[in-house]
C-alpha cells in the first residue's frame, strides 16, 4: 500500500510563512535529481538482469553491484540534505516532482515504512530468523515515524497558534517593530522542520540498511530491484499526468 501524508494540507501554511527564502538551489538540485533517476533507471536494469541469471551469478559481484545502488541513494540524501540548510520549506514540496510525486512524500521523501511493504510485495519467502528480525524492523521504524509525525503536530499547531497568524498576516509590514518578529518565527520554523527532515531521512536510510542487513545478496537484489520500480514507476505516471494537463499529449 502506498502512503499519502494526512498532514499534506499544513505544509500549504508553512510555506506561506517562507516567501523570502531563497531558491538558489532549486535549478542545480533539479538537473541533480533528473540525473539521478536516469543513473537510478540504469541500476534497475542491471539488478533485474541479475535477476534472470542468480544461479549463476558471482556473489562477489552481486555484493559490488548492491553497495552501488546503495551507495546511489546516499549520494541522493547528501545532495538533499544541502537544498535542506539552504531553504527546508523547498524540500517539503519539492517543485522538481511532479503534483503525483508530491502525493506520495511525507517530510520531503517517502514514509520510511513503505521499504517493508515493497519487500512483502516482491515475493521473499524468509527464514522464521529473518521474519523475526523483520519484524522488530516493522515496530521500530513504526515507532520512530510516530514520534517524528508528533512532533511534527506539535510544530504545526504552533504554526496555526493565533499570535503566530497575526504575524503572518502583517504581510511584511512593520507595526510597533514585529516584522521582525516575524522573521525570527518563521527562522525558528525552518531550523526546527530542518531537524524533522533529517530525521525522517536518516529513518529512510536506517530502515533500508535494517532491511539489506537481514536478507541474503539474492534477496537484497530482489528488494532493491522493487523499491526502484516503484520510485521509477510513480515518477513516470506523474509525467505523464503532468504532461496531460499541460495539454502535451507526448512525453520526451
Amino acid at each position: 500500500m502506498l502512503y499519502k501524508p494526512h498532514i499534506s494540507r499544513h505544509y500549504v501554511s508553512i510555506s506561506n510563512l517562507s516567501m523570502d527564502y531563497s531558491t538558489q538551489s532549486q535549478p542545480d538540485f533539479q538537473t541533480f535529481v533528473r540525473d539521478w533517476m536516469i543513473r537510478l533507471e540504469l541500476y534497475l536494469q542491471l539488478l533485474l538482469h541479475h535477476l534472470q541469471f542468480l544461479d549463476q551469478q558471482d556473489e562477489s559481484k552481486l555484493q559490488k553491484l548492491i553497495r552501488q545502488v546503495m551507495t546511489h541513494y546516499h549520494e541522493y540524501f547528501l545532495a538533499k540534505a544541502q537544498v535542506c540548510r539552504q531553504n527546508v520549506f523547498l524540500v517539503l514540496s519539492p517543485p522538481w516532482f511532479s503534483s503525483y510525486e508530491r502525493a506520495f512524500l511525507w517530510l520531503g521523501g517517502f514514509k520510511p515504512g513503505l521499504a517493508i511493504h515493497v519487500l512483502k510485495s516482491c515475493g521473499v519467502e524468509f527464514s522464521p530468523d529473518q521474519a523475526e528480525r523483520l519484524e522488530r524492523v516493522i515496530s521500530d521504524t513504526k515507532n520512530e515515524e510516530r514520534e517524528i509525525a508528533e512532533r511534527l503536530a506539535m510544530m504545526e499547531q504552533q504554526v496555526v497558534a493565533p499570535p503566530i497568524l497575526a504575524l503572518a498576516r502583517m504581510g511584511g509590514k512593520e507595526v510597533n517593530g514585529m516584522v521582525n518578529d516575524a522573521d525570527t518565527v518563521v527562522d525558528r520554523l525552518a531550523e526546527d522542520m530542518e531537524v524533522l527532515v533529517r530525521c525522517a531521512d536518516y529513518l529512510r536510510e536506517k530502515t533500508v540498511a535494517r532491511v539489506v542487513g537481514i536478507l541474503t545478496t539474492a534477496q537484497t537484489v530482489r528488494f532493491l530491484a522493487g523499491l526502484a520500480q516503484l520510485q521509477l514507476r510513480i515518477r513516470r505516471w506523474g509525467q505523464l499526468m503532468d504532461a496531460e494537463n499541460n495539454g502535451h499529449a507526448d512525453l520526451p
